[in-house]
């Protein structure tokens, strides 16, 4: 009995330093494992900074010639449809006051036309046609009386002649006076109408075309913003061949990181992770963002890396960084990026 309850109590104490041997094991291989190096995570790449699309833009002139007056420097501040540039319009606007002069003309003689005879030309076109009545009335007794003198004997053939003479004239500006005062009653052909109105149609079309390439040499901003760039002086020529644009305008505060990531990097992070960007021009910031977009192809690297051990012929993708605030960081600047993979969103130091 005794031997049993040795035996027994043997394999308790065994079990008991086994099962300790074997836990205090396991917790070395976990006290082991190390912990996730998180500089190690990040992905560094080079970027530069850049205006969100649509708030950096090229100003030019759909009008080919010469700068007349150009009205700001780099650095002015400029607002949606402030005047930058007027380019040279001296025979346009000659061009636009005949064309208003003829719209003016044309219409006038329309409306007259339209409206028809007047009272008062009325009234004397019916006293002209009243007295070409009376005319030939008198002509015609007058003939008359002749022809019977000359049956008697008494007036010559050549007075009578003269006499009939006279009554045809008169008749005839009868016939002319009756015409003249129908057609004052009848009012203008639809024809004359029609012309005059087609007269004035195109001097008006003419006056909005040459109204509309004045407008166009008014160069004005399309953004709000500021005067990045200057390509051209007053005096100098705009040609869509060699030099379409005037200036280059720009919303400085919407402003992005465009950065170079290493090809081989790409597959680390994805849109939305937190992102940290810091430049040499400001050595104890860094500025917080987010992967907003991650081109879909790879290209040749632009931005030389700082790190001299960086292969400079891998190919890199483009990541699109939205700051998440108002920083001091300059368009076109060359700043250092760090993409933190699947962490939550990294704060401004």
């Amino acid at each position: 009995m005794k031997k049993i309850l040795a035996a027994v109590s043997l394999a308790v104490i065994l079990a008991f330093v086994i099962f300790a041997v074997l836990h205090k094991k396991k917790d070395a291989i976990e006290t082991a494992v190390p912990a996730p190096d998180r500089a190690r995570m990040q992905v560094a790449a080079e970027g530069k900074v850049e205006a969100v699309p649509g708030y950096e833009v090229e100003v030019g002139s759909e009008l080919e010639g010469r700068i007349a007056e150009i009205f700001v420097e780099e650095g002015t501040s400029v607002r949606k449809g402030g005047l930058i540039a007027e380019m040279e319009n001296r025979d346009i606007k000659a061009r636009l006051k005949e064309a208003e002069a003829e719209f003016a003309a044309s219409r006038a003689k329309y409306r007259e036309v339209a409206t028809g005879a007047r009272d008062e030309e009325l009234r004397r076109a019916d006293a002209t046609y009243d007295k070409a009545v009376a005319d030939t009335e008198a002509a015609r007794k007058e003939a008359e009386r002749h022809a019977q003198l000359h049956q008697k004997g008494i007036v010559s053939r050549s007075s009578l002649d003269e006499m009939e003479r006279a009554y045809r004239v008169a008749a005839g500006r009868q016939k002319e006076a009756a015409e003249e005062r129908n057609l004052l009653k009848a009012g203008p052909k639809k024809d004359t109408l029609t012309y005059y109105e087609d007269a004035s149609r195109k001097a008006d079309a003419s006056a909005l075309y040459y109204r509309t390439i004045l407008d166009k040499t008014r160069i004005v901003s399309p953004i709000d913003g500021k005067v990045i760039r200057k390509y051209l002086q007053r005096g100098e020529m705009v040609s869509k061949e060699f030099q379409p644009y005037i200036v280059a305008v720009a919303d400085t505060e919407r402003a992005r990181i465009n950065a170079e990531v290493d090809e081989t990097d790409v597959g680390k992070f994805g849109v939305g992770d937190p992102a940290e960007v810091s430049s040499s021009a400001y050595p104890d910031k860094v500025f917080a963002g987010t992967v907003t977009e991650v081109a879909d192809y790879a290209g040749l690297r632009k931005i030389t890396p700082n790190n001299p051990a960086k292969n400079r012929d891998m190919k890199i993708v483009q990541v699109k960084i939205e700051l998440e605030q108002k920083t001091p960081l300059k368009l076109g600047m060359t700043v250092d990026v760090r993409i933190v993979p699947g962490d939550k969103a990294v704060k401004s130091e």
